[in-house]
């Protein structure tokens, strides 16, 4: 049996070459067309990728990341930006028990959302690839039993980032690299994106506490800033292909949710929408029972219930007063209801709702009186 043969020049030329492996391809500067970048929030949050809600504490990120949330799972738009309607998932890695009351008090805002919003009440330790494979499973079986319903699993919230990493110098890369290497694979596999919530350093005015590195590699960056008289504002920092820079703002209106072993009222907030900070604070609509607050006020006006506040720390002369026990007599006259039948409870509660309007500087007041002010 005679050897094999090389195969000569022209063979060699028809010869079927073997498909390229590489996963690299060339495109053509000619030819090039715009991708197709798809949100979560048009211009805001993308599809997939990690973003961060961050501020000082008592700033209000929590709460308005949780209020953001349950608009995007009404396809409502956050902050004048179109959302695609989708499910949420919100991971509690701080205080779960005081989570819970947000969620209960903004349900009494939102209505029932079907099943689309989730909440988790463990901290997952994203510096544990065992934690963070047990998170993917769970986002996973959350994902599937969505999809069940028609609704697909969009964005998931970690509150707060130091919670979710034990242990972890938040300063180093060492440390933090593959913290955030890890939320940016989950976010890809589970086409999803992930909305951090993070703390400030001492300098707010230097943005994210930590590794710099996060900033740097973020999809998304809303700063909230410290509360001033009760106002809170944000500001979009950083949109990857996207316009950033306008600020908003929003208050935290007290509301009722229940009562405790005592009888007592439990109070939690919810957000409320106001105008950017500098513009006119006053306009913006009450809650219901603010209003009453307010309508009743006036009432007891009309009717005569009232006394001439001393004109003194600016008040001016002629100002009409109401007693404040004269104010709850009447807002119970006009409904008001506190959840709750204990008189001292009830009491308590026109209070706080009173004083949230002296906060806000609508009304003017002390422990005795409740008074307009006079511009």
């Amino acid at each position: 049996m005679s050897a094999p043969t090389e195969p000569t020049a022209d063979v060699v030329e028809f010869l079927p070459r073997l498909a390229p492996t590489s996963r690299f391809k060339l495109e053509d500067f000619d030819t090039i067309e715009p991708g197709n970048q798809q949100w979560a929030v048009k211009g805001l949050w993308p599809r997939a990728g990690v973003c961060f809600v961050a501020g000082p504490s008592m700033s209000g990120k929590s709460f308005w990341t949780l209020d953001a949330l349950a608009r995007v799972v009404k396809g409502e738009p956050v902050l004048n930006r179109k959302s695609k309607a989708c499910g949420v998932v919100y991971i509690a890695s701080e205080a779960p028990g005081g989570v819970r009351n947000r969620i209960k008090a903004l349900r009494q805002k939102t209505g029932h959302l079907g099943g689309a919003f989730k909440m988790i009440g463990q901290a997952p330790n994203l510096t544990d690839p065992a934690d963070v494979e047990d998170l993917r499973d769970v986002l996973g079986e959350a994902k599937a039993a969505m999809s069940r319903q028609g609704v697909r699993l969009g964005v998931v919230a970690i509150d707060t980032l130091s919670a979710s990493i034990p242990g972890a110098d938040e300063n180093t890369a060492k440390d933090m690299s593959p913290v955030l290497s890890a939320l940016q694979a989950l976010a890809i596999d589970l086409d999803l994106v992930f909305l951090v919530v993070a703390h400030t350093g001492k300098d707010a005015e230097r943005g994210l506490r930590g590794w710099s590195g996060l900033m740097a590699n973020a999809d998304g960056l809303i700063m909230m800033s410290a509360a001033d008289e009760g106002q809170r504002s944000g500001t979009v920092e950083k949109v990857k292909d996207g316009m950033a820079g306008d600020r908003f703002g929003f208050e935290l209106d007290v509301v009722e949710i229940g009562q405790d072993e005592d009888g007592d009222t439990i109070t939690t907030c919810i957000v409320q929408d106001t105008e950017t900070p500098g513009q006119n604070r006053v306009s913006r609509k009450l809650l219901p029972k603010l209003e009453l607050v307010m309508r009743c006020l006036q009432m007891c006006i009309d009717a005569g219930q009232f006394a001439n506040v001393p004109a003194v720390g600016g008040v001016p002369v002629g100002t009409k007063g109401v007693p404040r026990d004269v104010l709850r007599d009447r807002m119970t006259a006009e409904g008001y209801t506190a959840g709750t039948e204990n008189p001292e409870s009830i009491r308590k509660a026109m209070n706080r709702h009173i004083d949230q309007l002296i906060e806000q500087k609508r009304l003017r007041g002390n422990p005795v009186m409740v008074w307009e002010i006079v511009k």
